[in-house]
């Protein structure tokens, strides 16, 4: 990364994109003066106090994308301390993990926060990841038979199949190693990671060819999918990660900053402005060319 790049990264404004970057890119320890000093800004910032007011409202997915902005910034459970473990487990306890097609993103979340030592979260990840599909990826949820009828072969989902992508991604950096990694990454690498096997120029889903930031259980651009590639072992002088860079290269500007180009309409948290240089961009295409 270039330096000027690193510096802009690293500016006190967005201590949440500071920490984050402290931590994986620059790989700091937890005890590292510059990540506890970075770590106290943001947990006295006015984003934080944002992120933890959502975490305590009632409905799920307001807990769901607290967690989701908490584990995107670098905090953990043990940062946040006792606001945090009640809100999770009483997530835990309404929904049993099933949000619609979030499960895989919340599971990746609470393993990034520090929850992979708990039983509930490890057995229940274990227990989704065998039902990988023989392609290698993981199959429609729907119980609507015009969508998915249990009774007719159906391709994998390639949506939900990204955020098992990002799951796994995130415990190969916890050091917990799957099973279903190499498969999962083959259903990706064959498909030159964004397109369809029968037609190698149309993508699988358009989003998927984009910056969409922050990741939404059925929306996660081309920057996480990438790195996740990346992070799994994938080589950058392989043809799939070739094309992987080729289009992240079509968000990129001279300066060497990246433009988010689609969000929520209500983002789980404000990342900046779409059509414009975003730091967390940025920083995913960065770290998915190391």
């Amino acid at each position: 990364m270039d330096q000027s790049i690193l510096d802009w990264l690293l500016e006190d404004t967005n201590p949440e994109v500071k920490l984050r970057t402290l931590k994986e890119y620059k790989k700091l320890p937890e005890d590292d003066e510059n990540v506890i000093a970075c770590k106290k800004e943001l947990l006295g910032s006015k984003v934080y106090e944002r992120g933890l007011k959502k975490l305590k409202k009632d409905k799920p997915w307001d807990k769901y994308d607290a967690l989701l902005a908490f584990a995107e910034w670098g905090l953990t459970r043990d940062d946040i301390g006792e606001d945090i473990d009640d809100e999770v487990y009483s997530l835990i306890e309404s929904t049993g993990f099933k949000m619609l097609c979030g499960e895989p993103l919340l599971l990746r979340n609470l393993v990034k926060l520090g929850y992979l030592s708990e039983d509930i979260v490890k057995n229940e990840i274990d227990s989704v990841l065998k039902l990988i599909k023989d392609d290698g990826g993981f199959g429609c949820i729907s119980t609507n038979k015009k969508i998915n009828d249990p009774k007719k072969p159906h391709k994998s989902c390639a949506r939900l199949t990204v955020e098992y992508l990002l799951l796994v991604a995130e415990l190969h950096l916890q050091g917990y190693e799957t099973g279903c990694a190499d498969a999962l990454v083959h259903y990706f690498t064959k498909r030159n990671i964004f397109y369809r096997t029968d037609d190698m120029k149309t993508p699988m889903v358009d989003v998927m060819l984009g910056t969409f930031y922050p990741p939404d259980p059925i929306k996660i651009g081309a920057h996480q999918i990438v790195y996740a590639l990346r992070v799994l072992g994938c080589s950058p002088k392989s043809k799939a990660m070739k094309a992987g860079y080729k289009v992240l290269d079509q968000h990129r500007r001279e300066n060497g900053r990246y433009v988010l180009t689609a969000s929520k309409s209500v983002p789980a948290f404000k990342a900046g402005n779409v059509g414009e240089e975003n730091k967390w961009v940025t920083l995913y295409a960065c770290m998915a060319g190391e």
